[in-house]
């Protein structure tokens, strides 16, 4: 019998969930896997810093089925996560997508769905692979008949899964897709500063102040630390049965109960002002996507748990798994700078 551990192909690598799988089996006195990470550039500081560490880095373009053929050989599971923001922002997608006479949003929507489509069905011909975890979110245009069509980070995964589920039936057998919750993490910069409205720090009168915005302001959210909780969430997931839709969340909060919970770490008193709900991060495009991504979680649950009932959340998966709480992630953050508290 050989003694070799079964290969773990870990997509994005040097990113926020992928970072965190390779860092939580890293983490462990004994993995239970090989682990081999893609990423883009193998040359990279973050790509050479996981290869001193024992992580067998490899090349994988999304675009390239056969860079996956070769990246998923021998594969025992893999975990699956791509990046829709990475293009909503370059330019020269912009300028694609002009052309094209299609917004920014429809046209990533379309690139997205095209990669995952190309991850799946290399990951279905892989006699090997036992378990495969696909970092998914919900359809927001067909959940909510069309209301919410322009949701694209959510339905450029969605429709992948869908094709997944259709056209690869002995693959989704042994699938568990996963729906990440809202990163914690957003706080910590300017696109998810913008869309979760987080609280300002008033200098004058030593407190945060948060706009309230309608239901915004109340709805439960999931809110989920990326970074920190991924890697733990897919090592339970990968001890239970496939065939389950998982929510990535530490708690369900609503923007209100946050700030909250952040004045109580920062030992200042929260004042809750009336805002404006039809608030502007600057681009028509993003403003649109996240008004609407809001809307529906109002409506449907972030995780549209209130249409679609398999949703399974961490503590049912039936193996231990710990999440922190958010007033745990957020006692860990270096808030004076992002708040600039007592700055000038």
């Amino acid at each position: 019998m050989s003694s070799e551990k079964p290969i773990l192909v870990v997509f994005g690598a040097t990113g926020n969930q992928g970072g965190s799988v390779i860092s939580h089996f890293l983490s462990l006195p004994s993995s239970p896997y090989t682990l081999r990470g893609l990423t883009r550039d193998p040359s990279s500081s973050k790509s050479v810093a996981l290869a001193a560490r024992g992580v067998e880095m490899v090349a994988g373009n999304n675009y390239d089925p056969a860079s996956l053929d070769a990246a998923f050989k021998g594969a025992s599971a893999i975990f699956c996560v791509t990046d829709f923001w990475a293009a909503f922002f370059d330019p020269s997608q912009r300028e694609k997508a002009a052309a094209s006479g299609i917004s920014i949003g429809e046209y990533c929507r379309n690139l997205e769905e095209q990669q995952n489509r190309n991850i799946i069905d290399a990951a279905a011909k892989v006699s090997t692979l036992v378990r495969f975890v696909f970092s998914s979110l919900p359809n927001t245009n067909k959940l909510s008949s069309g209301k919410y069509k322009n949701v694209y980070h959510f339905d450029s995964k969605a429709l992948a899964e869908e094709y997944g589920r259709a056209t690869h039936p002995s693959l989704w057998e042994k699938t568990t897709v996963l729906y990440a919750g809202l990163y914690l993490e957003n706080w910590l910069d300017t696109l998810g500063a913008g869309a979760l409205l987080p609280p300002k720090w008033n200098k004058e009168e030593d407190q945060l102040v948060l706009p309230l915005l309608g239901p915004l302001s109340d709805a439960p959210f999931p809110l989920y630390s990326a970074v920190d909780d991924t890697g733990a969430l897919v090592h339970a997931i990968l001890r239970t049965d496939p065939g389950q839709k998982v929510v990535g969340v530490n708690e369900w909060l609503s923007i209100k109960d946050i700030a909250i919970t952040l004045g109580q770490v920062l030992g200042t008193r929260v004042e809750f002002v009336q805002g404006d709900p039809g608030f502007d991060l600057g681009d028509p495009d993003l403003t649109k996507e996240m008004a609407e991504m809001m809307e529906f979680s109002v409506v449907f649950g972030y995780d549209g748990a209130r249409v679609d009932k398999t949703i399974v959340k961490p503590g049912e998966l039936g193996v231990p798994v710990h999440l922190q709480s958010v007033k745990e992630w957020c006692a860990k953050q270096d808030w004076k700078s992002v708040l600039q508290v007592g700055g000038n």
